[in-house]
């Protein structure tokens, strides 16, 4: 199954420069997983993963995107390939009519392949990052975040109060939310992506869940500051943002269990932000009458 942290971004991306180009699209599948063979396309066709593969003496009308897993063209495409990222090989007598951009990923093309232009592009997709490069980001992601945790310490500290309380006194319960918000949210900006039209409401989901993600390391960042030696709630805020992102860090360097505690983690914290309102309110469960 394709990485959905990984495809989403990319198919917005895809669907963004479809809308853009003022396509009449009135279908749009997408292939995720698994082994398929294509032998007809509606209207667009998208590779998020697994393996696709467009047979030899076989014609398809693009066009077709690349954004994950492998795509084979061994026979003709009517019209553009775009490839983003993923695997993407032209075969030897294999026609793309049109033009193939490519922004990333790794690509192949035979030398008596037929291509109407073949068009190189700045790569979309980053590659893995330096480890001097990933220790400035980190401290540049720690600066922002523990700025933000002392200017809401500073004003208004019930919110994270709330948050905290809610990880603290019923973690259960906030991971458990967190694990049905991430899961539907993430279905919901798929399919409000390839409605196309609701392009712009699945990129303001996408900023609003990175926006939960900040809130909770920063309520994290409040309940360690807490247990520092320091007076001033701000002060002590911002400090226990940048020790809980560090642990973080630490712990996602753990082979397999480290991945699994963090992703809990970050569950926990998106359930409690939710559950107190962004921190408006305290969380209190419903109590059941005898």
């Amino acid at each position: 199954m394709a990485d959905p942290v990984e495809v989403i971004p990319l198919l917005v991306v895809a669907l963004v420069m479809l809308s853009a180009g003022g396509a009449d699209v009135t279908a749009i599948e997408v292939a995720v997983d698994g082994d398929r063979t294509v032998t007809a396309v509606e209207d667009v066709l998208i590779v998020g993963g697994g393996t696709l593969t467009v047979p030899s003496g076989e014609r398809v009308t693009g066009p077709l995107y690349v954004i994950g897993g492998e795509a084979t063209i061994a026979g003709r495409v009517d019209g553009d390939v775009v490839q983003l990222a993923g695997r993407l090989t032209v075969t030897e007598r294999a026609t793309i009519t049109e033009e193939l951009q490519s922004f990333g990923g790794e690509r192949t093309v035979a030398d008596d392949a037929t291509v109407g232009r073949l068009t190189d592009l700045p790569d979309v997709v980053p590659t893995d990052p330096s480890p001097v490069e990933a220790a400035l980001f980190l401290t540049a992601r720690a600066l922002g975040l523990a700025l933000a945790g002392w200017v809401i310490a500073r004003r208004e500290p019930t919110l994270l109060a709330n948050v905290g309380d809610s990880i603290t006194d019923y973690g259960l319960v906030s991971g458990t939310v967190g694990l049905l918000a991430s899961s539907t949210g993430v279905a919901l900006i798929v399919f409000m992506a390839l409605t196309v039209i609701l392009i712009p409401i699945s990129l303001l989901g996408l900023l609003f869940g990175i926006v939960v993600v900040a809130y909770a390391n920063v309520a994290f960042g409040y309940l360690l500051g807490r247990r520092l030696p320091v007076e001033d709630v701000a002060q002590a805020t911002a400090a226990g943002v940048v020790v809980f992102l560090l642990l973080v860090e630490l712990l996602g360097r753990i082979p397999l269990v480290g991945g699994v505690l963090e992703l809990m983690v970050v569950l926990v914290g998106i359930g409690a932000v939710l559950l107190t309102y962004l921190g408006l309110q305290p969380f209190e469960p419903a109590v059941l009458p005898e």
